[in-house]
């Protein structure tokens, strides 16, 4: 259940064994989650149905001369809708002040979901893709479909590849929502160095049309196609982007606006 979570692609992205996250940031996201587990009560009985059927009761004992049933129930069914209500009142703010204190903690501990976290499962990942996509070039293919009768070695590396691609795509997908919460590198703006340390040694071309040769594959293709052509895939904090941006074009320099950094 991921209604009131803030941010919930970070919390997926750790619950399918991607990356870890800190332990604070664990417990708040399962309190906010024993929270809304919590069971709402059964709406009472509304007063206008109480009325509706007491009007009946009522002319039913005058008709056969029998006692007439207490009008107090009528107040009594409105205190339990006043007492409903303020019960799901209530669980909405719980619900609202657990989610606030999982936003602050996001923000609180963004730089570290970063670099103690998000930063040693991206290099772990990139080293193994490497390993794993070598095999398959030593073997002379790597699409899965021509890989049926080659050996187990190979075969599991394709599947490595396919397990870390996935994992790729979490981790990445975790920070992007760290980026929308203010973690990001406003000398960056259209996220060059966001993933690619030499971004512009393997896409030269500063045309503002142009596209990277890794344009348009898949993630396992793309990863691939790094590992060919000497990628340097990194994850960076704002501060290691920036310094991207910088040793390439420093600031001010008619290089850099043009470029549109």
């Amino acid at each position: 259940m991921t209604n009131g979570l803030p941010q919930p692609v970070i919390f997926e992205g750790h619950d399918a064994g991607h990356y870890t996250l800190p332990d604070e940031l664990l417990k708040l996201r399962d309190t906010l989650l024993k929270v809304q587990a919590q069971p709402y009560p059964e709406p009472p009985q509304n007063a206008w149905a109480v009325i509706e059927r007491l009007s009946v009761e009522i002319v039913d004992a005058v008709h056969n001369d029998t006692p007439l049933p207490d009008p107090a129930q009528i107040e009594e069914a409105r205190k339990a809708e006043r007492i409903h209500q303020d019960i799901v009142d209530l669980m909405a703010s719980c619900t609202e002040l657990a989610s606030q204190r999982i936003r602050k903690a996001l923000g609180a501990h963004g730089m570290a979901i970063i670099t103690d976290h998000l930063k040693p499962a991206h290099d772990k990942l990139w080293a193994d893709y490497k390993a794993a996509w070598r095999t398959l070039q030593e073997y002379g293919k790597t699409e899965p479909r021509h890989l049926l009768a080659a050996p187990q070695k190979v075969r599991k590396a394709s599947d490595t590849c396919d397990l870390l691609a996935e994992r790729y795509t979490a981790i990445h997908s975790a920070r992007t929502a760290l980026t929308i919460l203010g973690f990001n590198c406003p000398d960056d703006p259209n996220g060059k160095y966001a993933a690619i340390r030499n971004y512009h040694r393997l896409a030269p071309s500063r045309l503002a049309m142009s596209r990277p040769p890794w344009h348009g594959l898949s993630t396992r293709h793309h990863l691939g196609w790094m590992v060919e052509n000497g990628g340097e895939l990194w994850l960076p904090t704002p501060d290691e982007q920036r310094q991207a941006v910088i040793d390439e074009a420093p600031d001010n320099s008619p290089l850099r606006r043009a470029a549109g950094f």
